[in-house]
């Protein structure tokens, strides 16, 4: 029956293998796309690398060739944008920093109070599991929207954020205990 076919076809969703093929015929167009937004090759080729890695979470989103092309496009454009996002925040707080700590010498007691709070900080990182240790970094350090941070790490935005919850309580608290 020719309504079966189509019925067939619609349902039918690419394996991670031919998703594969599609990425590997596409990567210098990826690469490329990167690196015309920002201007550096080394960075789009890590990006790109980033993108292949996604590839298993998302091949049976994509029903056909053609929607994978586009999507595999989507995803550089969108890597590349919070990339540059990230290092215009990585800017922003370094020149903040430099404003903030102008001509202050912090004393021995000083360093040393930072050095033990770091120290803390470290532990109770290291005390966190594994994910959510990720989802802190890639929220707070690198700036990525939540929603990114899910995608990224397989994960729902409702996990995400209890991570981000427990993780700050978690190096609180142990702040408070020192």
């Amino acid at each position: 029956m020719p309504g079966d076919e189509a019925g067939k076809k619609c349902a039918a969703r690419l394996t991670t293998e031919e998703l594969t093929r599609i990425f590997l015929e596409i990567r210098p167009n990826l690469e490329r796309a990167i690196e015309r937004r920002i201007h550096d090759r080394d960075t789009a080729q890590d990006l790109a690398q980033d993108i292949y890695l996604k590839l298993d979470r998302i091949s049976d989103l994509l029903p056909q060739e053609e929607d994978a092309r586009r999507y595999l496009m989507r995803m550089a454009i969108h890597a590349a944008l919070y990339h540059h996002r990230t290092e215009s925040r990585h800017v922003q707080l370094l020149a903040g920093a430099l404003t903030l700590f102008e001509g202050h010498v912090a004393d021995p007691e000083e360093h040393a109070h930072a050095r033990d709070r770091m120290e803390t900080i470290e532990r109770a990182l290291a005390e966190l599991p594994a994910k959510c240790r990720d989802v802190l970094y890639l929220t707070r350090v690198e700036g990525l929207p939540r929603e990114e941070v899910a995608v990224r790490l397989g994960v729902s935005l409702s996990l995400v954020n209890k991570y981000v919850v427990l993780a700050l309580k978690h190096c609180a608290k142990k702040l408070e205990e020192t």
